[in-house]
């Protein structure tokens, strides 16, 4: 991995999930060879994550073809929260939510128009059964697909075609999840 990899992988969001700071100059990697935004504005190596969802072992889901194409987010599981730590222009163009809108917030804010829901608070738009099963997917490190009541950020409700997929870095336990969005039409 090289050294602005191991920075934007490594990069912590403030507690307050509502607001997100970009890297200081204190966080600038004395790197001759680093050019941000080689692979995605993020420094997020997004081709390296997917092949590592590609070419993870035993997998329990079948995704068929992914590319950068397909809407997604990445959430670190490590900091507190789960906050999205990466999220693609085809996540952008479903969810309606600008990139720096979604980083540094947990994915719950697409559970209630107007992103409008706290940690640990009453969910009317979704069934709790979903998010049960979400939140033991996380904790057991398992792979999950599941549809679930969704906001764009324009209010209106759509069912996400979610599949969860944890990924390894540098560890042999989850950092990431990455999650795959689609909305169902028919």
């Amino acid at each position: 991995m090289n050294p602005w990899e191991y920075s934007a992988l490594e990069y912590n969001y403030p507690n307050d999930s509502t607001s997100v700071s970009g890297p200081s100059q204190d966080d600038t990697v004395n790197d001759p060879i680093h050019y941000p935004g080689i692979y995605a504005p993020s420094g997020f190596d997004i081709m390296t994550i997917l092949s590592k969802v590609a070419m993870r072992p035993s997998p329990v889901i079948e995704l068929g073809p992914v590319d950068a194409s397909c809407a997604l987010v990445v959430c670190d599981i490590a900091q507190p929260d789960y906050p999205v730590v990466y999220a693609n222009d085809p996540c952008v163009e479903l969810t309606g939510y600008s990139l720096e809108e979604m980083l540094g917030k947990n994915c719950r804010f697409l559970q209630a128009p107007g992103g409008r829901v706290r940690k640990s608070s009453k969910r009317s738009h979704i069934d709790k059964s979903v998010l049960k099963k979400i939140r033991r997917a996380i904790e057991s490190n398992k792979e999950m697909a599941v549809e679930v009541t969704n906001f764009k950020k324009s209010g209106q409700a759509f069912t996400n075609m979610l599949t969860m997929i944890p990924i390894c870095w540098d560890t042999p336990t989850p950092r990431y999840y990455v999650g795959f969005m689609a909305e169902k039409t028919w």
